[in-house]
């Protein structure tokens, strides 16, 4: 059953699936749209699961489950597997292609936006200075609403990212 994602408890647990592109107001809208109609009937083995769906800066659809409720199943799961990718189906055209499955893109808060990088030049951004370790980029492996809110914006400092920033010595 669907319940507004800021009434989720702290200890919901949080899937966070990262678009390749922005999605558009009216995809937007229709993300939420059909994800609170995927939890109207969301269920594992049979029992109803309480459970959100969410989109943050365009680029980001967070699922999320209250587990001390009844706990999501590796069926359920699946299944919620399965309405992102039906998303990725209903949103995709010809010229327009989208995927929340897609690992190689690190996304940054830069000018005001969601920025993506491809995996393979976030190193030589670091080190050039392009990215700067103040900079803000998202842990999308949070695991509960908790972390999401504490810990799914982070600096560049304080990410996996921080071992390509230049080492300062002290003198």
């Amino acid at each position: 059953m669907y319940i507004p994602f800021e009434e989720m408890p702290a200890t919901a647990r949080v899937w966070v699936y990262q678009a390749n592109r922005p999605l558009s107001d009216a995809e937007e809208a229709q993300a939420i749209q059909l994800g609170q109609a995927f939890t109207n009937q969301w269920a594992a083995h049979g029992n109803a699961l309480q459970s959100s769906v969410q989109v943050f800066y365009q680029y980001f659809l967070v699922i999320a489950v209250d587990e001390q409720y009844n706990a999501a199943s590796g069926c359920s799961i699946d299944s919620s597997v399965a309405f992102v990718r039906e998303l990725e189906h209903k949103f995709s055209t010809e010229n327009t292609a989208i995927s929340f499955f897609d690992r190689t893109q690190i996304a940054f808060w830069q000018n005001d936006a969601v920025q993506l990088l491809p995996m393979n030049q976030a190193k030589h951004a670091v080190k050039q200075g392009q990215i700067l370790p103040d900079a803000t980029t998202f842990d999308n492996t949070v695991l509960t609403i908790e972390a999401f809110i504490n810990r799914w914006k982070i600096p560049v400092q304080d990410s996996w990212l921080a071992r390509y920033l230049p080492q300062t010595t002290n003198a």
